[in-house]
C-alpha cells in the first residue's frame, strides 16, 4: 500500500511541477517523495511513476495533435513506429525519476546512519 501511495504521490507532484517548471522538475518531485516515503522500492516507484506519467502525456499529446509530428520524429530516430518513440520517452523519463527517488531515499538513510 505504501508503494502505491508513493507512486501516486510522485505522479501528482511531478505533473504539477511540470505545469510550471521545466521537464527536469520531475526529478525534484521524485527526489522529495523518495525522501519523505520510507519504502524499500524507491527506484521502482520513481521509475514506474515517471515512466507512466510521460507515456500517458506523450500518448495524449499525440492523440489530440493535428499533425503526425510523433511519427516524423520516430522516423528521424530510425524507429519503426511512434509507439516505440513513446516507450523510449517513458523509459528515459523513468530512469530520471527512478534515480531521483533513489537518491532522496539514500539521503534520508545517510542522515539516519550519521547519528549511530
Amino acid at each position: 500500500m505504501k508503494f502505491i501511495t508513493q507512486v501516486v504521490a510522485i505522479v501528482v507532484a511531478a505533473y504539477i511541477a511540470q505545469l510550471f517548471f521545466p521537464w527536469y522538475s520531475l526529478a525534484v518531485a521524485a527526489f522529495a517523495m523518495g525522501y519523505f516515503f520510507k519504502s524499500k522500492a524507491n527506484f521502482l516507484a520513481g521509475f514506474i511513476a515517471i515512466g507512466l506519467l510521460w507515456f500517458v502525456k506523450a500518448w495524449w499529446t499525440d492523440a489530440v495533435a493535428a499533425s503526425d509530428l510523433s511519427a516524423r520524429v520516430a522516423e528521424i530516430l530510425m524507429l519503426n513506429n511512434k509507439l516505440l518513440l513513446m516507450l523510449l520517452t517513458a523509459f528515459l523519463g523513468g530512469l530520471v525519476g527512478g534515480f531521483a527517488a533513489l537518491t532522496g531515499s539514500l539521503l534520508r538513510y545517510e542522515r539516519k546512519m550519521k547519528y549511530y
